[in-house]
């Protein structure tokens, strides 16, 4: 099993970037607490196609790729969080503890879904063949 880390990092930069870029016009439109309750399946719809891209290259291991881009991307987000506030307070009083948890463990699982996805199709169609 062949881990593709340059594909997994590249793919867990865009799902942040992704997120940035829906949520800064969203919160621009609504507030910030319109937009909360939707948080964590908007990480889950984004992580699924990164997923799948990072996954599409391997020919097996494509639930560990998809986890590997989820936690690297989640790792990111934490990292923007400390390196702006200091600690992660402000990002936990603006979610909540639940909505905040539950929104990165959304992401991770968004990311691993695409790529499980992206193998049972591989492998029905490598079946079929």
């Amino acid at each position: 099993m062949k881990i593709h880390w340059i594909r997994a990092v590249i793919a867990a930069v865009l799902v942040e970037v992704v997120l940035v870029i829906l949520t800064i016009p969203v919160i621009a439109v609504f507030s910030m607490a319109a937009f909360v309750p939707f948080v964590p399946p908007v990480c889950f719809a984004v992580g699924f196609p990164f997923g799948w891209w990072a996954a599409r290259k391997s020919e097996s291991g494509f639930v560990w790729e998809g986890t590997l881009v989820g936690i690297v991307a989640t790792l990111i987000y934490l990292g923007l969080i400390l390196s702006q506030a200091g600690s992660l307070k402000p990002a936990i009083d603006v979610y909540g503890p639940f909505l905040f948890v539950l929104a990165n463990v959304a992401k991770i699982l968004g990311c691993v879904a695409g790529a499980f996805v992206c193998g049972r199709r591989r492998v029905t169609v490598l079946a079929q063949a």
